[in-house]
């Protein structure tokens, strides 16, 4: 098997994927047509493949030489709530919804290195399992929660995975040990008083300012009580109260995110804001109520599957297309999966930095060119893996 050659020569159909992925774009748990599509894709390659989990699929490729040794690729399919503002020919089609992360380009790598595979699965020495994974945006009850005790999963003595980036240039790629991205939980604050006139505040218990004071007290506590050195971050991303300009409104409701790198943050925060809930709550004669959502962990590469993967990305980008990227503070479900695993950074930038829109964005774009070397990497990995295992 040539694989960079093989991989270039998926080009074309690659794009054709990701446009139509793109073009049809559906949010967390809602990915029906998705979920058909690539088993359609899989039956034309005569791929065997199981639902596991509503909108979930794995699929399996064992030729008559394969191994038992199992090694899982994880690619995320579900798109944003967010209303698409490109320019783009295939723009989605799905009104306020868009995939302006990037997961329409990993279903379409994935897919395609599983047309590779399969037509080189007699070749195989060891069996690839394909995860289709549904809801990676849906933080308080993402896909890989449910799919990570699935046994199709648990089999896999490894799992790999990739995230294209906008703000990382085109061709390069990034593979570190240790933790690469940010546990991502969320909240919901919900404050009490009692509203009167606005004329006369004596008479009422004030949401608003208890809130106001929630926010001020976290961004005290991120400044003075957490580690500089350490990546820690809570935002407050919503703040709703009140209907009109002279009444002082009798409840108020803030939600958020809390990230960090150390995972022993991560399991003080629902602590930490009790505890100026409370505070407040005291202070102002309000009654706050928190109610706290467990997302996903740091995101963390174990050693030995990343070395497997570095040696892989030298032969697929170069070694000094290898980057070595700062902390993000990004969230990824990716990190509930509790197999041995390696996540690859693959840059995606636009060379127009007018172009050059971030993750989340209604005008996100990537390179497409970029695609191809998504599977060669995969396939390259498979490789490098075999190789060790003296298959």
């Amino acid at each position: 098997m040539n694989i960079k050659e093989e991989a270039q020569a998926l080009e074309p159909e690659l794009i054709r994927l990701r446009r139509y992925f793109h073009q049809h774009a559906e949010q967390s748990w809602q990915e029906f047509n998705t979920q058909k599509k690539i088993e359609e894709y899989l039956d034309g390659l005569g791929i065997p493949y199981e639902e596991p989990y509503k909108t979930a699929v794995i699929a399996t490729i064992r030729g008559k030489n394969s191994s038992d040794r199992l090694i899982g690729i994880r690619a995320d399919i579900d798109a944003l709530p967010i209303q698409e503002k490109t320019a783009c020919s295939f723009k989605s089609e799905n009104d306020g919804t868009m995939h302006a992360c990037g997961h329409d380009t990993h279903i379409s790598i994935l897919l395609a290195a599983a047309k590779l595979l399969s037509e080189h699965k007699d070749e195989l020495k060891v069996s690839v399992r394909l995860i289709f994974q549904p809801a990676e945006e849906f933080i308080e009850d993402s896909g890989a929660y449910h799919l990570k005790t699935v046994p199709a999963v648990l089999e896999c003595e490894r799992l790999i995975g990739l995230h294209i980036f906008s703000s990382v240039p085109a061709g390069c790629a990034s593979l570190q040990d240790g933790p690469i991205m940010a546990s991502a939980d969320t909240f919901d604050i919900y404050i009490k008083g009692i509203g009167a006139h606005g004329g006369h505040p004596e008479n009422a218990i004030d949401p608003i300012q208890a809130g106001v004071e929630i926010v001020q007290s976290i961004n005290r506590i991120v400044a003075r009580e957490f580690n500089p050195l350490t990546p820690n971050v809570i935002s407050i991303t919503q703040f709703v109260s009140g209907t009109t300009s002279n009444v002082i409104p009798e409840t108020a409701h803030l939600a958020g995110t809390t990230r960090s790198a150390d995972p022993a943050v991560r399991d003080a925060f629902e602590a930490t804001l009790q505890r100026v809930c409370d505070a407040i709550a005291l202070d102002t004669k309000t009654e706050i109520s928190l109610s706290y959502h467990w997302g996903c962990a740091v995101t963390i590469n174990d050693h030995e599957p990343a070395e497997t993967g570095r040696r892989a990305a030298k032969k697929v980008f170069g070694e000094d297309k290898l980057l070595h990227l700062p902390f993000s503070t990004g969230g990824e479900d990716f990190s509930k999966y509790t197999n041995p695993k390696a996540y690859l950074v693959l840059g995606g930038g636009l060379a127009d930095p007018a172009h050059q829109w971030p993750q989340h964005s209604p005008y996100y774009e990537i390179d497409e060119s970029v695609l191809k070397l998504g599977v060669e990497y995969f396939c390259q990995y498979i490789e490098e893996w075999t190789q060790e295992l003296g298959l």
